[in-house]
């Protein structure tokens, strides 16, 4: 390194401990389901579904993508496969695999996501990038329907 570059070192390595520092402050949103509930397959997510974002201290939510008047209709596919059906028409197939404490959800085409169970009657979905990167700060919750 020259002397001339050490200077831009210094705030570089200043700004990515202070990113660092900050991530504590953000939310965090759960990575691994809760015990006693099976990943990979379908039958767990069976059923209608409010979409919503998380709740808690400091979150503001807008509307939910869906609600119980008009929820996401999950059901089984065949080879064990979930089927998406949208309340606005249309419906997409996943293949499902367990993978450490979650459920990957992926497409035929397009982005997958995750799943992380933190009820029997919740859980939190968040979609993978195509670089394979979960967005972890963007989860949108499921909420079962009664």
């Amino acid at each position: 390194m020259t002397r001339k570059t050490r200077p831009i070192l210094g705030p570089v390595l200043v700004g990515l401990t202070l990113a660092a520092g900050a991530g504590p402050a953000l939310a965090e949103f759960p990575r691994q389901g809760v015990e006693g509930i099976p990943n990979g397959i379908a039958a767990p997510f069976v059923g209608h579904w409010s979409v919503g974002f998380p709740e808690g201290d400091g979150m503001i939510n807008g509307q939910p993508v869906a609600d119980c008047a008009k929820p996401v209709v999950l059901r089984e596919g065949d080879g064990g496969s979930l089927v998406y059906e949208s309340p606005k028409g249309g419906s997409t197939r996943f293949e499902l695999n367990a993978f450490a404490g979650r459920t990957s959800w992926i497409p035929q085409g397009g982005e997958s996501m995750l799943a992380v169970w933190t009820t029997p009657d919740e859980f939190y979905s968040y979609t993978v990038a195509l670089t394979g990167s979960a967005r972890w700060n963007d989860p949108r919750v499921f909420r079962r329907c009664r």
